[in-house]
């Protein structure tokens, strides 16, 4: 029998509890317990082993459940967070979106004014436009480069997630 033969009975017997196992595979395992001891004896010590450990009751420790219970409320407590920071990136984004809209409609109309008022070349008023159409995002990249803190403090989240949690209940 080759090595290979050898790691492919031990990779079926370990399958064959939790996974179910095809009939040829099933078929040639139990040909081939038939004819090597040495894996007829890791099959033995195998069961063996696994009725030993159903057979041993294991217990937490109050400590390792409080410990457990407590990273559970946390990383749900961080979940709901970052949900509601995201609810309010959305809320954010779309009226940002309808901002800039009608902003771009405002400076649209506002340059034909110029243009045709002011009797100023559309060469010069179309980049203006264009400037201040991109200046509050500009104003709002510089702030948020000025001042890296998050705006929302945890604390604040926290309580948001609470309230939201209390009106689910």
């Amino acid at each position: 029998m080759t090595n290979h033969d050898h790691e492919r009975a031990l990779d079926l017997i370990m399958r064959r509890g939790p996974e179910q196992i095809t009939a040829p595979e099933a078929a040639w395992l139990e040909s081939h317990l038939a004819a090597c001891p040495q894996c007829a004896q890791y099959v033995n010590d195998f069961d063996n082993t696994g009725r030993l450990l159903r057979s041993v009751a294991i217990t937490a420790s109050p400590r390792l459940v409080a410990a457990t219970q407590q990273r559970l409320r946390a990383r749900a407590l961080q979940m709901r967070e970052q949900q509601t920071r995201m609810v309010l990136i959305a809320i954010s984004f779309c009226i940002g979106a309808m901002s800039s809209a009608l902003s771009a409609w405002l400076w649209w109309k506002f340059g034909g004014w110029a243009v045709e008022r002011l009797s100023l070349p559309v060469s010069i008023v179309a980049p203006g436009i264009f400037l201040f159409l991109l200046l509050p995002a500009v104003v709002i990249a510089a702030l948020m480069l000025a001042f890296p803190q998050p705006v929302f403090e945890s604390r604040f989240m926290a309580a948001l997630a609470r309230e939201r949690e209390g009106d689910n209940q």
